[in-house]
């Protein structure tokens, strides 16, 4: 898909470059409201997020062909996703293996580790729940392809266009940065910590007796004081769980004043990612949006 995109785009800007009665360069920046929405598979996690503040800037080209048509080609920095604040659902999977790897050895887990491994993946929840504030953003390379209508307001320097088109766009990185000092719980009623939420004894089916909980906390000290008592969140990359592009339809409308070959315009506008974001949907399956005001310059060369 990627191939065919630059494909296209690289001929419609060598066709509509040998026809542009003129040619432009420009800038632009601004503020973006992203948010992270919901998809299809609705999980704890994957849904009740808010906008978030973040911004965006870009070049591009534009080829005018007519005086009221032109096409745009761009390359944009976009910073997106969302927010949550107060008690909330957090995978219980990716703070274990967090705090796992750390007590590991370059030579693996030992046999009693695998068996307190075993403890906690038949005890614990699927998701835990946390107050706390959670920002997730990331970070994309977009390249937008726009088709523009303009004209002008009567025989004054100012000028009104729309623009919409495709994009592709690639992630750069992802992270969820999260703060405060909670306790963990195993629903959102705050009832029930993650460790008391283990049976003393456990019993899982393929080994022959009960095992004592305490074995957690004697091969892995460190998750037992994370699901016992309260933990510090801080900065977590999750570039790794995305899909590393996206594909979608973004648009503005904007307001321009000209003076000679010098463009000064401002834009609102907004773009949606058809791409669900997850390479895997195990914790639901969301998709980016944004709204966005932006300032730019343009220059005409000839």
């Amino acid at each position: 898909m990627k191939k065919l995109f630059f494909g296209i785009v690289i001929n419609i800007f060598v066709l509509c470059g040998v026809y542009a009665q003129e040619v432009r360069f420009g800038v632009r920046g601004g503020l973006s409201l992203p948010n992270i929405l919901a998809g299809s598979t609705k999980t704890p996690v994957s849904e009740g997020y808010n906008m978030r503040l973040a911004g965006g800037f870009g070049i591009f080209t534009e080829l005018q062909l007519n005086n009221e048509v032109s096409l745009r080609f761009g390359v944009e920095y976009s910073g997106l996703g969302g927010k949550k604040e107060g008690m909330q659902a957090m995978p219980t999977q990716r703070l274990l293996v967090d705090i796992m790897s750390s007590g590991m050895t370059m030579a693996g887990p030992t046999n009693e580790q695998l068996i307190a491994m075993a403890v906690l993946d038949a005890t614990l929840p699927r998701y835990y729940y946390a107050n706390i504030d959670n920002v997730t953003k990331f970070d994309y390379v977009m390249i937008p392809v726009l088709a523009q209508y303009g004209w002008d307001i009567g025989q004054t320097p100012w000028r009104v266009h729309v623009n919409a088109g495709p994009f592709v766009s690639f992630i750069l990185r992802g992270k969820q940065v999260a703060s405060g000092n909670v306790q963990l719980f195993s629903d959102a009623s705050a009832t029930t910590t993650l460790w008391d939420y283990i049976p003393d004894p456990v019993t899982i089916d393929g080994f022959p007796m009960p095992i004592p909980k305490s074995l957690v906390g004697t091969h892995f000290p460190e998750i037992e004081s994370a699901l016992k008592n309260q933990m510090e969140f801080d900065e977590t990359n999750i570039t790794g769980e995305l899909k590393s592009a996206n594909f979608g339809i973004t648009g503005n409308v904007g307001l321009s004043y000209m003076i000679g070959r010098h463009n000064f315009f401002v834009e609102a506008g907004g773009n949606y990612g058809f791409v669900t974001i997850q390479s895997d949907d195990a914790n639901g399956n969301n998709r980016l949006g944004a709204a966005t005001i932006m300032l730019g310059y343009l220059f005409s060369i000839f």
